[in-house]
């Protein structure tokens, strides 16, 4: 749409028909509407201005400083809990000695004393000025243990560049991230003028919505992120007038269909589990990183994707122990713990009561897996010793191939993926590969020896590839060590 005083263009989406919501279910029901409105008056009929508040999000649990790293940083869950346990039992901070400087890592617990209170007031103060203070307190689940304050830094005054030359790469970042989470739960709220107006072209209603950010306040320093991005309705609306005409420029027809739920990722992962109640801040990191060691899934991209093997061994489970392999189970086997700490329950009655059954069970499916035989998956590869087609297993690092005459020909080597799409350079097989993030890249079969085609981008046929286009870097960064820094200091 175009407002012809402000000549600014906004967008309005499609309501309905006559104040009431309209859901379009055919290509038909489209076009029939978008005949009726094509050369009609969009005349703009209401419009509601309000301020809007955002409030910041309340300092770090465990759950929610493993998903905010793995969305920010990057960090694997498993990376997140090392450094942070670094940061807990102490860094040393040049004359100051060895500090710990976060409070404990493992709470679900939002609560902070007020001492931390009065601290993080005087730092927003001095940084910030006092309109961006506001002293603020958060509830906590009504399951979470409070024994052990949310994740703070142990002292507001120590910022981040402040401290950065004593502390590794991982470890500035980290920590970076709990002192501003901290520092921005007892901040101002962020304020935006809001704007909502109705468009009518004849019976049928558009609405467009927008909003300007008026006072930053906590975003000054911290936005919590999503793990999936939500879709932008905030789009900028000019200071429209009521009947005033508005110009369409565009109509824009756009199907939507119904996608599968996305796949986890570590940090979506962890939300899930917390929000059913499974498990406990401390199990969240160890129990993925079990998973994902024994090849039950394997990380593709930040996507967590189920393997063949943990295919196999879900089938088997939830066919054979449905009272235990369920979210309820797990949930109750908690709440049951929790009240074994508080003295309410006996804890030999609740082990036996589990046991006992359990143990039938498992006896029961150990003969029954007696008479299963596992199908290895035969490859097309000849063994070069003795001639068996070899078989694909799974290892430490992955699949690889292995002769299936094992002991007698103990021959093994890798599995190299390979696409139907040949090279664009030179014709020969092109092979998939991951960078040590898991990230698959493309590269010729002849790469080095008489070929460079490597890519991010899996090739088309008849697409041209040009070497240097695109940047490839599968090592890792060169890191400096802490020492480095302090022998360069000295020198300047």
């Amino acid at each position: 749409m175009l407002d012809e005083k402000s000549n600014k263009t906004f967008i309005a989406k499609f309501y309905g028909k006559s104040g009431k919501k309209v859901e379009i279910h055919s290509k038909q029901e489209v076009d029939d509407i978008l005949n009726k409105i094509q050369n009609g008056k969009y005349i703009v009929s209401s419009i509601k201005k309000a301020e809007k508040k955002r409030t910041p999000a309340p300092p770090f649990t465990t759950s929610t400083m493993q998903q905010e790293a793995s969305r920010k940083l990057g960090f694997t869950l498993k990376r997140t809990m090392s450094v942070a346990q670094g940061l807990y039992e102490g860094v040393h901070v040049g004359d100051r000695g060895t500090i710990g400087l976060i409070t404990y890592m493992r709470t679900d617990s939002t609560r902070i004393s007020e001492e931390a209170r009065k601290a993080a007031q005087s730092e927003i103060v001095r940084q910030y000025g006092k309109e961006y203070y506001e002293n603020r307190y958060y509830k906590t689940n009504e399951s979470a243990q409070d024994a052990h304050e949310g994740i703070r830094p142990t002292y507001a005054s120590l910022t981040p560049e402040s401290i950065k030359e004593y502390l590794t790469s991982d470890q500035y970042k980290l920590y970076r991230l709990i002192y501003n989470r901290f520092l921005a739960s007892q901040m101002s709220p962020a304020v935006y003028d809001t704007i909502s107006a109705n468009i009518d072209v004849g019976d049928y209603n558009f609405k467009a919505n927008g909003q300007t950010l008026k006072f930053k306040g906590f975003m000054t320093l911290y936005v919590e992120t999503e793990d999936i991005e939500k879709e932008d309705e905030n789009t900028s609306v000019p200071d429209l007038i009521e009947k005033e005409e508005v110009i369409k420029q565009k109509l824009d027809p756009k199907q939507s269909f119904t996608e599968p739920p996305p796949r986890y990722t570590e940090a979506s992962l962890v939300k899930a589990l917390e929000e059913k109640g499974i498990g406990r801040p401390s199990t969240y990191s160890p129990t993925i990183t079990t998973i994902l060691d024994r090849h039950y899934i394997q990380k593709e991209q930040k996507q967590l994707v189920p393997t063949d093997l943990g295919k196999i061994v879900n089938k088997l489970l939830t066919e054979n122990f449905t009272d235990i392999i369920n979210v309820e189970f797990t949930a109750q086997i908690e709440e049951d713990f929790d009240e074994i700490a508080e003295g309410k329950q006996n804890w030999k009655k609740v082990i036996r009561e589990f046991y006992d059954p359990f143990e039938k069970q498992v006896q029961k499916v150990e003969k029954e897996l007696e008479h299963v035989e596992l199908v290895e998956e035969v490859s097309d590869v000849p063994c070069e010793k003795c001639g068996r087609m070899m078989v694909i297993k799974y290892g430490r690092f992955g699949k690889f191939l292995a002769c299936p005459g094992y002991p007698e020909c103990k021959n093994a080597k890798p599995l190299v993926e390979t696409i139907n799409e040949p090279c664009p350079v030179c014709g020969g097989k092109v092979q998939v590969k991951k960078s040590k993030r898991g990230r698959k890249f493309y590269v010729c079969e002849n790469n080095p020896k008489s070929c460079n085609y490597i890519s991010w981008n899996k090739p088309k046929i008849g697409e041209k590839w040009e070497p240097g286009k695109e940047k490839l870097e599968t090592k890792g960064r060169k890191k400096t060590s802490s020492k480095t820094k302090k022998v360069t200091k000295k020198k300047k």
